[in-house]
């Protein structure tokens, strides 16, 4: 899906229109549609979607991202931290570098949105997509 542009500075982007797209470099189930940017160049936004019962294991990210959970909630379980609990409608930023899993236990979407290039590294590649 490209979001409709709207005079010059304006992105329009429903969820009718959504084209939603297996996310690759996440375990099979995880979906995504890109709304805004290219992710791979940085200031990007997209929308991630996890099923229910889902886990993406230890994980990070080079750069810092901001996500809201926009329906269902997700639990991150950071290397060094307590877990904690992201509810419906919530907000967390994932600081760069941060190791940790994400656990959804009913089906999940979320808005991801960065300035820097969003990328992932696994702790363990045999847990990698990529390298299958």
């Amino acid at each position: 899906m490209e979001a409709a542009k709207i005079e010059e500075h304006m992105v329009v982007a429903n969820p009718a229109d959504f084209h939603w797209k297996p996310k690759e470099t996440l375990p099979p189930g995880a979906m995504a549609v890109n709304v805004y940017g290219d992710p791979t160049k940085g200031n990007y936004c997209f929308y991630g979607k996890f099923p229910a019962k889902y886990t993406v294991p230890q994980h990070w990210h080079t750069d810092d991202c901001m996500v809201a959970i926009i329906k269902g909630s997700m639990r991150i379980d950071p290397e060094d931290a307590a877990s904690v609990n992201i509810q419906e409608g919530g907000f967390f930023k994932l600081p760069g570098q941060m190791r940790y899993v994400a656990h959804t236990p009913k089906e999940t979407i979320f808005l991801v949105w960065g300035t820097e290039p969003f990328d992932i590294h696994y702790a363990n590649p045999k847990d990698d997509p990529r390298n299958k």
